[in-house]
This record gives structure tokens, C-alpha cells and sequence, in this order.
């Protein structure tokens, strides 16, 4: 469902050869027959004027025909460009600037969750360097300002300051109680849209960096997703792990970062949301719009090349524990109807405690801790599952993962099934939508994917908007079908085996060994 109802009033001007007043009294035969809705002036000047209730841009043209040839057609560019721009979520708006705000009241909530995303490639623009996103970010929240930094000014008000960092995306975010909002706003939106970072902010950044690449390759799920993803393609932000390695620490400097963050923080780029019970919304619009910077040059994305699907699983090294990953590409976003339904088998397979594949798993070792999804993605989306930490091997548990998704492969589910299993996802899917935080990560995810309007969050209480429409209009056939074609096609395998165990020390021991 469009939001726009606005009005686009298309206004051609032709100059009827551009011959003077009276060799056009001379020849009135010589006119042409006129569309409906076109008029001439006394002049000569030929206009056309038509109301398109459903756009929200307004296209002006000046033709100049001279003989037979038509040239120095004067377009309005920025029309175009407002046209080219994808459809907002109800809510959302455009500043003049290019930045995208979405403010939403949650009228049960005593917090607000503010965030800032930033589409942006998490191995920067240029040559690859994986990590650079989240330096940068990192970076950011720790350069104080005023003897403050971010981190501090949100500490100090009693909030939670997040920062999440995806392949094609930076998430900065505030969890804040309700009588601090008004003030983290200020500082969050000021300080993540005017970005800067110094020498010290850098430094900190880079011990918060090297903690979190220790915790990160310690998980078997990060290391197998990590894995999956750099099989699924062959370069680019999503075959580089966002943590980056030892050569992000060594050789990112201040000027790395600070370039970085001047090309991906600009406004075109970026969406600032906030959602909360006590938000004044008009008052938390202006803020953002107080904060906004002047409009600048965006850089063009890198994308990630598809890799052909290995046989041989892939093997992504260590960690605290062994497992198993299978991943399988999915449509891009801009195909709602089929990434509705790749999010409807993901519900009917992945959801902890409800999903086939995943009490196929519980059956089969209590003991393993089990993660999958369907990823939505603006390219191409991702369904993986991970299955880690058990005493089954991984051929077994790929085994009981392909086992388990078999019916969906065999044909189209029994009717009386699928209505069930649609209640269920609808359910689900607005469960999981219901936080302050929850309802800006999906403004936030599907705005960085191009598609804000079809974010499950821009729904209401009759359920209207994309993504319930598309829910909505879901069939049996439509789901076998997504199966089918994408997860009956050829995936990819990692695997990840646990860390051999550090030898016991005896050092302290008088003649003991390490």
C-alpha cells in the first residue's frame, strides 16, 4: 500500500516550433489535433497540464521542436530522483536533505528506543577492509565532545547505547527511559550525524574492537554464519566478517576511519527513528531536524558478487564448540511476494520450539543449541540454519536438517496445515514486533534493505500495509514454490570444529612447564 497520496501535476510546455505570432494565424490548419487536457495560448505556447493522484513527485518539461527534431528537453531532475526514491513506511518523511526520520508512539512503553542506521558497506568503499565499519563506529560513540562522550552522556541518563554493525549496514542505537529521551535524543541524533573522531576516541575504539573479535571467534554460530556467508559470495561486505582480523587493529588508522565515516554518514544514506510511549512526536521531529546535516555527495554501495556453490563443505576453523551450517540464497526484497513466503517457512521450520527442522533437532540432541532464519536482504536473501555445540556429528545433523525440511520439498502443504501455520506466522511476526526496540530495528532493517514500506512494522491494528497484504495473500502453491526454487537448489556447508584445549600450567610450580 502506497502512503503517498500526494498529488503530481505534470506540466509540459512546447513551443509550437517557436514561429512567431502571425505564421501561426496565417496556417491555423497546419495545427495539430490537441490531446485532451492541452491548450494554446495566445502566444503560440502550447501547455499540458494532468492531475496523477497517486505520485508524489511533480515532473516539468520544457520540448523545443525544431523541423524534425526535438532537442533541449529540460527535464526537472529532482523529480525524477523523488520518483526513483523507494516507498516509505507510514510515518516516515524526507528531509530536504536527504535523511529519512520515522517517529512512531508505543503507547505501552516506558522507553524509547532511538537508532540511527546507516547503509554502508562494513568493509568500506574501495579496496576491502573488513572492520572498518565497526572501528568507525566504535569510534564515534567514544569521541568526546564537550569532555563527554556518547557512551558517557548515555551511561549517565540511565540508557543502553548499542552498536550492531551488518554487511551493508550500521546500526547505532539508544535504549532510553522515558524521562531522558528528549535529552539522549538530542545527543544520540547530534553526535551519529555529525560524526567525529579523534585520537583517543580511536583507541578505545580499538580495545572494544579486539575484545569483541575474541568474543565473536569463540561462537560457533558467528564463526559457521561468518563461514556461510563467505562461501555464499566471493567478495565484498558479505564475504568479509564484520569484525574484521588482526590486520584491522594493525593497520586501520584515524585517517581510515575518519574517511570512512565522511563517505557512509551522510544523509542520503541514514534513517533516524525513534519509537516510545512518552515521545512528544512533533517536539522528537524537530529535534531530528534540528540535527540534520547539510545534504552531501553519497558514494555508490559495493556490492557482493555470488559465488558458485562449493560440494565440499567449507571449514571455518574453531571455536568453543563444534558445529554445523547450511545456507541456501533467497529472492531479493524488491520480490515481496516470495520473500513473504521465505519468511513464512522460516517461521514453519527455524522458530525455537515450533519449527519442523528446528524440534527435529531438540529430537536429536537436546543437548545442541540451534539458530536459523531467513535474512531479508535488498540483492539477494539468505535462509540459513547453524546447529552447534552437541554430541551428533555433522553429517548427522545435516542429515536431520534435510530430513526435516523435506516436506516442504515434496509439494504444496494440506490446506487445513497451511491455515494453521499462516495464523501462527502472522502471530509470530507481530510478537515479534512489539517492543520500542524491536519496532525501530525493523523500520530501521528494511529502510537499509530499500524497502521501507514494506517493513512488517508499518502495519496497524487492521493489519494493513505490504508485508501483511503479501502474508495475506500467501497459498500453499506460492510456499512450495519459494521451497522449491530456492531451497531445493543447490546450498553450501561450513563447519566448525571446537578448540583443542590449552595445555594445564604448572609454571607456578618450582620446575614446572607451561
Amino acid at each position: 500500500m502506497s502512503i503517498h497520496r500526494g498529488v503530481l501535476a505534470a506540466l509540459v510546455l512546447s513551443a509550437s516550433f517557436f514561429a512567431p505570432q502571425h505564421a501561426l494565424a496565417a496556417a491555423p490548419a497546419a495545427q495539430p489535433k490537441l490531446a485532451a487536457g492541452e491548450s494554446v495560448l495566445a502566444d503560440g505556447l502550447t501547455i499540458a497540464v494532468r492531475r496523477a493522484t497517486l505520485s508524489p513527485a511533480a515532473a516539468l518539461e520544457v520540448w523545443k521542436v525544431d523541423g524534425l527534431s526535438v532537442h533541449d528537453v529540460v527535464r526537472d531532475e529532482g523529480a525524477a530522483a523523488l520518483e526513483a526514491q523507494p516507498r516509505l513506511a507510514a510515518g516516515e518523511s524526507v528531509l530536504a536533505d536527504g535523511l529519512t526520520i520515522a517517529v512512531r508512539r508505543a503507547t505501552l512503553s516506558p522507553t524509547a528506543a532511538l537508532e540511527v542506521w546507516i547503509v554502508s558497506p562494513s568493509d568500506g568503499y574501495g579496496a576491502s577492509a573488513p572492520g572498518v565499519a565497526r572501528l568507525a563506529a566504535l569510534s564515534i560513540v567514544a569521541t568526546k565532545v564537550d569532555g563527554l562522550s556518547l557512551r558517557d552522556v548515555v551511561r549517565d541518563a540511565g540508557g543502553q547505547l548499542m552498536v550492531s554493525i551488518f554487511p551493508s549496514s550500521t546500526e547505532i542505537s539508544v535504549l532510553a527511559p522515558g524521562n531522558a529521551a528528549p535529552q539522549l535524543a538530542q545527543a544520540l541524533f547530534s553526535r551519529v550525524l555529525h560524526p567525529s573522531i579523534d585520537d583517543a576516541g580511536l583507541r578505545d575504539a580499538r580495545l572494544r574492537l579486539a575484545e569483541q573479535q575474541a568474543v565473536a571467534s569463540a561462537e560457533p554460530d558467528v564463526v559457521l554464519r561468518d563461514g556461510l556467508f563467505n562461501q555464499l559470495f566471493s567478495d565484498g561486505p558479505f564475504h568479509a566478517s564484520t569484525y574484521g582480523g588482526p590486520d584491522t587493529l594493525r593497520g586501520l588508522s584515524l585517517a581510515d576511519a575518519q574517511t570512512f565515516a565522511a563517505k557512509a554518514y551522510v544523509p542520503a544514506n541514514e534513517i533516524a527513528v525513534a519509537v516510545g510511549g512518552s515521545l512528544d512526536e512533533t517536539a522528537l521531529a524537530g529535534t531530528i531536524t534540528a540535527a540534520a546535516p547539510a545534504a552531501a555527495q553519497t558514494s555508490a554501495q559495493p556490492s557482493s558478487a555470488h559465488a558458485a556453490p562449493q560440494s565440499a563443505p567449507f571449514n571455518a576453523g574453531f571455536a568453543d564448540a563444534g558445529g554445523v551450517g547450511l545456507a541456501w540464497m533467497g529472492p531479493p526484497v524488491g520480490d515481496e511476494r516470495t520473500s513473504t513466503a521465505m519468511d513464512f517457512i522460516s517461521d514453519y521450520l527455524t522458530r525455537p520450539g515450533y519449527g519442523l527442522v528446528a524440534k527435529a533437532v531438540a529430537d536429536a540432541d537436546p543437548s545442541a543449541d540451534f539458530n536459523g532464519q531467513f535474512i531479508t536482504l535488498r540483492d539477494a536473501g539468505i535462509f540459513y540454519v547453524t546447529v552447534s555445540g552437541g554430541k551428533r556429528s555433522a553429517d548427522a545433523m545435516s542429515a536431520v536438517i534435510r530430513a526435516a525440511m523435506k516436506p516442504l520439498l515434496d509439494g504444496p502443504m494440506p490446506q487445513a496445515d497451511f491455515t494453521r501455520a499462516l495464523a501462527a506466522f502472522r502471530t509470530h511476526t507481530l510478537r515479534d514486533t512489539q517492543t520500542p526496540e524491536e519496532l525501530a530495528d525493523n523500520y530501521g532493517w528494511y529502510f537499509a534493505q530499500g524497502a521501507p514500506a514494506y517493513a512488517p512494522a508499518a502495519t496497524d491494528m487492521a493489519l494493513s500495509g505490504d508485508y501483511y497484504d503479501q502474508a495475506a495473500a500467501l497459498t500453499p502453491q506460492a510456499v512450495y514454490d519459494a521451497a522449491k526454487t530456492y531451497l531445493g537448489a543447490k546450498g553450501v556447508t561450513a563447519t566448525v570444529a571446537p578448540r583443542p584445549a590449552t595445555p594445564a600450567t604448572t609454571s607456578m610450580l618450582d620446575g614446572g612447564a607451561r
